[in-house]
């Protein structure tokens, strides 16, 4: 049977686009690789422990996800603070107290964002004022640090801030990243950590998942990867790996920008987008979970250069072990199942304390993510962001690697949802 439109990625941007197209009284057929919804959030449970192995934080700048926690009823948790910060310079570690090491960032942070409030006056429209943002968008995150008058603890303060952000090598992911980052956040470093680092769903981000995929009528077929997307005359054709074709007035393809390149397009995209597709972007990190046993306090540590040099106490458990949450720049320097490579790396960064036991998924090597969120590489905005977003006749591109605002976070998602839910209905 021929549906009005067809979802090819059943992440946030997906399952969004899925209910936009019910609401509007469109048949919608959502087909999805993995055996869940979801794509890089990823609400699991690890022997007794909830954790989120993809994306957690969520926070009230982020219209569009707060606005769907409201609809849903949905209630968040803030963790606190950390009660000891330690950061490396060289070889030596120094501890004190958050504040006195967010001092330390905030002098190296606000220097690389200098000049924002031109580059990006309405960070939700990040092409406004392309010709201040060029400037940046032609620098890789190194290259914009290298411009930067820092001393050498401002600068290991800053590496370490900035690898965590970027999910990825410092001289591969934009400067224009975290500019978004700082933009987005109120202009203010300190929101910005906020924003990416202490609020949560009480129940998981599948809560919020399964709140937006119940709202409408949607068919849902998972563990069905497909292959290809064709034009058909005044139509769409779908076909899976497994060889069925499926049909619709029109689709959107909701998959990771890391991802699209696996997809057959045919005619072929457009070149601009085959360019944009072939430099992908830069993130290839990881988030690995520790159990360990130690003092039983909130510690925060970060180290540049480090396998997961941004670890933090996510739960203290009550029996002389914490759950502790680390970002790490390269997910092949970060091997959770090498419980004596995680020790090392532990001592590393935060010693004193002993490994139980760790857990990651491996979103690079995941081959319907092949990334983790987005940190776009220099000149995207340029050359690729407009593009990106331009429909190729009935078929739409979407997700929250190509959202004009929180890119990376699941309000990108559904911002990239809600736009081209809209636009598909509209084609039928």
């Amino acid at each position: 049977m021929r549906q009005d439109v067809i979802v090819v990625g059943g992440g946030f941007a997906g399952v969004t686009a899925a209910r936009e197209i019910a609401l509007r009284g469109r048949s919608v057929l959502l087909l999805e690789a993995r055996d869940r919804l979801g794509g890089r959030t990823w609400s699991a449970d690890w022997d007794g422990i909830p954790i989120e192995y993809g994306g957690a934080w969520v926070h009230w700048h982020q219209a569009h996800t707060w606005s769907e926690i409201t609809r849903a009823g949905l209630r968040v948790e803030l963790s606190p603070d950390a009660d000891r910060a330690h950061w490396w310079v060289g070889e030596e570690r120094r501890e004190g107290t958050v504040a006195e090491r967010d001092a330390i960032a905030a002098r190296g942070w606000n220097r690389f964002v200098e000049g924002v409030d031109e580059a990006l006056p309405n960070p939700h429209d990040p092409l406004l004022a392309l010709d201040e943002l060029a400037r940046f968008d032609r620098l890789t995150i190194a290259e914009r640090i290298d411009q930067l008058d820092l001393d050498t603890e401002e600068r290991a303060v800053l590496v370490a801030e900035l690898e965590s952000l970027a999910s990825g090598p410092l001289d591969e992911v934009g400067a224009v990243a975290v500019l978004r980052t700082h933009a987005l956040s109120g202009y203010s470093l300190a929101l910005a950590q906020f924003t990416g680092g202490r609020v949560t769903l009480a129940d998981g981000t599948r809560a919020l998942l399964e709140a937006i995929a119940s709202a409408a009528p949607v068919e849902t077929r998972l563990e069905t990867p497909v292959a290809a997307v064709r034009a058909r005359g005044d139509g769409v054709e779908v076909e899976t790996r497994s060889g069925e074709l499926f049909e619709a007035a029109a689709a959107v393809v909701a998959l990771p920008l890391n991802v699209l390149g696996t997809i057959e397009f045919e005619p072929a995209l457009s070149e601009g987008k085959q360019a944009a597709i072939a430099d992908g972007q830069g993130s290839r990190g990881a988030k690995i979970f520790l159990r360990a046993r130690g003092a039983d306090v909130r510690e925060n540590a970060i180290r540049p250069g480090h396998p997961f040099g941004y670890l933090d106490t996510e739960l203290l458990l009550g029996d002389g072990t914490q759950l502790q949450i680390g970002f790490g720049a390269d997910a092949t320097r970060c091997d959770a199942g090498d419980a004596a490579g995680v020790q090392r790396a532990l001592d590393e960064i935060l010693p004193g304390y002993e490994l139980v036991a760790a857990t990651a998924h491996d979103w690079v090597a995941d081959e319907y993510a092949r990334g983790t969120w987005a940190t776009h590489r220099p000149g995207w905005f340029t050359r690729h962001h407009a593009e990106m977003r331009r429909p190729e006749g009935r078929i739409l591109l979407a997700g929250s690697d190509l959202a004009n605002g929180w890119a990376g976070f699941i309000d990108g998602a559904i911002e990239s949802g809600l736009e081209t839910g809209a636009r598909a209905a509209a084609l039928v």
